[in-house]
């Protein structure tokens, strides 16, 4: 498992006890193929009743992926693949 997104200049989409509508973790997954080679996985969940759209990129990159969140919804993204890069800072924007 990845430590937490980097801080986005942008606001946290909040419900409405204050606290923040998505739950993101990010992993580096080992490929079956070539084991050299690791896939990174976000993984955010949706806890609010509304649709949330985010960009998830990697840390200071325009290497990015465009997700929409329905209500309710856990979605994977995957984000880029490295040969041996087993951690990897990523940034989330939320829309």
């Amino acid at each position: 498992m990845q430590g937490p997104a980097e801080q986005s200049r942008a606001g946290v989409i909040r419900d409405a006890f204050g606290r923040p509508c998505l739950d993101i973790e990010a992993a580096a997954r080992r490929e079956t193929v070539n084991p050299d080679m690791l896939d990174h996985i976000v993984s955010i969940k949706n806890n609010c009743p509304k649709l949330i759209k985010v960009k998830v990129c990697y840390f200071n990159s325009d290497q990015c992926k465009d997700v929409e969140l329905q209500a309710y919804k856990r979605v994977d993204t995957f984000l880029g693949a490295m040969r041996g890069v087993n951690f990897f800072r990523y940034s989330i924007i939320q829309k």
